[in-house]
């Protein structure tokens, strides 16, 4: 989609919904906290996180985008207009304004951290939107799908006009703007998946501080690392896989550790939870990429099921610390 010019403005698609998102989620974060010095810890962390993460996100991204832009890096890295975020950069800004906000106000920064899990949540959606609208978080061209001899689906054929032509159309798949064929929309389901997060972090009850925070950013990483396997369009890698998978298992590698001393809880099954979900999500980009013989039976839906499952895996494995089931 292009700008919108009125005026002598122009309003990039992207970044006008990123916008209303973090505002909504200011709002939001600051009705939740009431009065005192939480309050005025948050009115300082949007504060300081709005520019640190913005710059964050932009320094991330050109960073992983290196080899694309070596020779432009320095020009690239001051056109913040031009586009090429990382939302892990933007993270790690607002992670560095938080710790500063509760330092300075000396409050919880946990409890504090409990107050943005549904506007992270929130900004994560608007993402997926966004991109959707500026002709990103495309999977690949229906028509290729259903054809049996690609091997991409259980329920290929040879003649796959019927299937198709159902799927073609809004809500499975959009219109792709540069290559004028349908392409799957997975920048919904993953919307509506981190939405259904938000619901969820409205009905919790209130537990351990910092409870909300890390269901927040376990279920993110989790979704986010099933996104990136899901969708074809031209974004950071690192070999074939995606930078943002590697960032998300980091992120939930962190957060496993961060349960394990802050709750001081055994890590029991968890520890295999994660193993298994890298090594099973890991071999099914493998499997993919047509990489390692004998799974190369596998349709890619048969494929995506098992990455489904091994991100499942890695969510769980951080929720039974969370929630403190570890013997479940």
């Amino acid at each position: 989609m292009e700008p919108w010019t009125i005026g002598a403005v122009t309003l990039y698609p992207f970044g006008a919904v990123l916008a209303l998102a973090l505002a909504a989620g200011a709002v939001w974060s600051m009705k939740t906290a009431g009065d005192g010095k939480e309050r005025k810890a948050l009115e300082l962390f949007w504060l300081l996180a709005l520019p640190l993460g913005l710059f964050l996100a932009h320094l991330g991204w050109a960073l992983c985008s290196l080899d694309m832009i070596e020779d432009e890096f320095g020009e690239i890295l001051m056109s913040f207009s031009g586009g090429g975020y990382l939302l892990y950069g933007a993270l790690a800004g607002a992670a560095a304004a938080l710790g500063i906000s509760c330092r300075v106000y000396g409050v919880s920064f946990p409890r504090t951290a409990d107050r943005l899990a549904g506007p992270f949540l929130l900004l994560g959606a608007a993402c997926a939107v966004g991109e959707g609208i500026i002709g990103g978080g495309y999977g690949w061209k229906v028509e290729d799908w259903f054809l049996a001899e690609n091997s991409m689906s259980l329920f290929g054929s040879e003649e796959p006009g019927a299937l198709t032509s159902f799927f073609s159309s809004f809500p499975f798949a959009v219109n792709d703007p540069f290559y004028g064929y349908a392409s799957w929309a997975v920048f919904l389901p993953v919307a509506a998946a981190l939405a259904g997060g938000i619901w969820r972090v409205c009905r919790e009850t209130e537990k351990e501080p910092g409870s909300r925070a890390v269901f927040a950013l376990s279920f993110y990483g989790a979704v986010r690392i099933l996104y990136e396997s899901l969708r074809q369009d031209d974004i950071p890698k690192w070999g074939f896989v995606r930078v943002n998978q590697i960032l998300s298992a980091v992120l939930l590698l962190i957060l496993l550790i961060l349960c394990r001393r802050g709750l001081g809880r055994s890590l029991g099954k968890s520890a295999a939870l994660f193993a298994g979900g890298v090594i099973l999500a890991g071999a099914m980009e493998f499997a993919l990429e047509k990489k390692i013989g004998f799974l190369e039976w596998m349709p890619m839906d048969l494929c995506y099921v098992c990455t489904a499952l091994g991100c499942w895996m890695l969510y769980r494995s951080v929720s039974r610390l969370r929630t403190g089931r570890t013997e479940a």
